[in-house]
């Protein structure tokens, strides 16, 4: 069984790390929903931030898809490259979006970009 929790070692937290990302990203995939930011980092750990602005939704759909995001992470933590710092940002319309959706995104997003 692996290891599903998300401990604060795998969070970015601090918005200079999001900064970092963004500015020595190595790659961006656009998906339907989603913009995804990859940037290595110095640990040897995957680190995720999601950020989901006010455009997509009131606060209870922005909740909802980051819970859903951090779901799909912890349940395919080995779709994400160690040793990178991903953030998630969410765009467009997600109204109808569950699980599937953005596991099948972000899918194949990495495989496209494998």
């Amino acid at each position: 069984m692996t290891d599903q929790r998300f401990s604060k070692r795998e969070k970015l937290r601090k918005r200079r790390d999001y900064k970092r990302a963004e500015k020595h990203k190595h790659s961006r995939l656009v998906t339907e929903h989603l913009i995804i930011l990859a940037a290595a980092n110095q640990f040897p750990n995957t680190r995720i931030g999601i950020t989901v602005s006010k455009k997509v939704g009131k606060a209870v759909e922005r909740n909802r898809i980051k819970r859903l995001l951090r779901e799909v992470y912890r349940g395919n933590k080995a779709l994400f490259k160690s040793g990178n710092d991903y953030v998630l940002i969410a765009r467009g319309d997600h109204t109808g979006c569950g699980y599937e959706t953005y596991l099948q995104e972000i899918s194949k997003a990495f495989g496209a970009s494998a």
